[in-house]
């Protein structure tokens, strides 16, 4: 045999020795292996740090109640990663096989779902509604921003990642899902069962529709101001707001308020090009993180619209991520005037790194979002009032809580398309209010209604009510400081 083959035999048999004498435990240390990183220059900390966990771990094992089973073991470990990244930001989340697996469709295919945009409380730790979609079930199904959803199908929430709410929500188009819903500043729940549907609705809307039922989005015709709200950043926004931009300078627009007001956000490139439509040069938005070049995004002089034309963003604390960037970018080149409450402050970047062969991800924060100014977008878990985050208004506008109510039950009221009702459609809800009423009516000696007033307003609930009365504070503070600035209303152009 030549000699080189034999050393090639002694060295593998002087590792399996090795090896075979590290399993029986007689060479390595009481914590495990992992002690032996203590040799590498560096690692003393993490040692340290990691050898606690895997003491916790082995005690465990070793001295729980009864002996942990496969999955029990796995969910032990998952939920101590879950927590440790979720200690970092409420976006960092670790992804497990089972759920990757339907993230994975999800981002193929088309999916049912509500149509609410929703958020881990820093301090309940609770579901929190960030912004519901207008046009989508729970929109319909008055669900608001800042409301808590307790459970989802009778399982509680507390505690539960954004990931494992989104994902027990949404389903095929047409089934159900129950949600118990606290609506913000209440202790009582409502419970609401909705029906998923494809989520494909319209991002840029007006204040209210013509006869045609389209958009009308000339607010003040004797001035020319105009308001346009975007709901969400979609891939259709921009073409969207393009046209709309466009068709208002054909109809002479002289001002126009913006209303990124319950937006939860989006795509970046929508929110980039968006504000491009307004700034003919300078930076729009920067990313920076650790561990990735820095990257910046400039608006470009060809296709800007409304020049010399005064502009109003209106935000509140529900306008996060997307809507923060234009609203910052408008603000800091002082192309608009941002009037409403300071926004949410939600200016990170995921980035979904593979793990375990492809089969699960970490969702992890690696880089932020900083305006034009220099100044960060993202309040973190640290970060204090004062601190820099977010998009403060020039013009600040309060509302109260009753303010706030107010107004969104009216706003969602005005966009439901109403048709004209026939008089069938009237006739058999009022018949279900009288049979009610003519049931209250006959009372016992001790004058108790043998009907509710729960069942009476069930039974009414079907009634067509006309349109509430609608006021919005924030967007006629808008209005007035538009007719300041323009100082007279339009010239009429009359026809010859």
């Amino acid at each position: 045999m030549p000699r080189r083959n034999l050393y090639w035999l002694l060295g593998i048999g002087l590792g399996s020795l090795i090896c075979w004498t590290l399993a029986q435990g007689s060479i390595v240390p009481p914590r495990g292996p992992l002690y032996l990183l203590k040799g590498f220059p560096g690692h003393q900390q993490n040692y340290e740090r990691l050898s606690l966990f895997v003491d916790i771990l082995q005690n465990v094992e070793l001295n729980y109640v009864h002996e942990l089973s496969d999955e029990e073991r796995q969910k032990f470990i998952e939920n101590a990663i879950q927590a440790g990244l979720q200690s970092l930001d409420i976006h960092s989340a670790y992804i497990n096989p089972k759920d990757f697996k339907a993230f994975s469709r999800q981002s193929e295919g088309v999916f049912g779902g509500v149509g609410i945009q929703i958020v881990v409380d820093r301090e309940s730790r609770r579901i929190v509604v960030i912004s519901p979609i207008v046009g989508t079930p729970a929109y319909k199904a008055g669900i608001k921003p800042g409301d808590e959803i307790e459970m989802i199908d009778g399982e509680p929430t507390q505690g539960m990642s954004a990931e494992d709410a989104v994902e027990r929500i949404q389903g095929p188009p047409g089934t159900t899902v129950r949600l118990t819903i606290r609506p913000r500043g209440s202790t009582r729940t409502v419970e609401k069962t909705l029906v998923r549907s494809i989520i494909e609705v319209e991002s840029v809307l007006g204040d209210q529709r013509d006869a045609n039922k389209k958009w009308d989005f000339m607010l003040d015709k004797e001035y020319r101001i105009a308001y346009v709200r975007l709901s969400q950043f979609t891939k259709k926004s921009f073409d969207e707001l393009r046209n709309v931009l466009a068709r208002l300078e054909n109809e002479q627009v002289r001002g126009l308020i913006l209303d990124l007001r319950n937006n939860p956000g989006g795509l970046l490139d929508s929110a980039v090009n968006i504000a491009d439509l307004f700034l003919t040069g300078g930076v729009v938005v920067s990313v920076e993180g650790r561990n990735r070049t820095h990257s910046t995004y400039e608006a470009r002089a060809p296709g800007t619209m409304l020049l010399n034309r005064p502009v109003v963003v209106l935000i509140d604390g529900s306008s996060a991520s997307a809507s923060e960037i234009v609203a910052a970018a408008l603000q800091d080149h002082k192309r608009a005037v941002v009037m409403g409450e300071r926004s949410f402050g939600k200016g990170s970047v995921q980035t979904l790194i593979p793990m375990e062969g492809g089969k699960a991800a970490l969702k992890l924060t690696t880089a932020k979002y900083m305006r034009p100014s220099g100044k960060n977008i993202h309040r973190f878990p640290d970060s204090k009032e004062e601190d820099d985050w977010g998009v403060r208004p020039d013009v600040e506008v309060p509302l109260t809580r009753t303010e706030r109510e107010e107004y969104w039950l009216a706003r969602r009221d005005r966009d439901i398309v109403r048709d004209e009702l026939t008089p069938d459609q009237v006739r058999e809800p009022l018949a279900r209010v009288v049979s009610a009423l003519a049931t209250a009516w006959r009372c016992d000696s001790a004058l108790n209604p043998a009907i509710s007033a729960v069942e009476l307003g069930a039974a009414s609930e079907s009634l067509p009510w006309p349109p509430l009365p609608f006021s919005d504070k924030v967007r006629d503070r808008a209005v007035e400081y538009l007719k300041e600035q323009l100082g007279k209303p339009a010239t009429v152009r009359r026809a010859r």
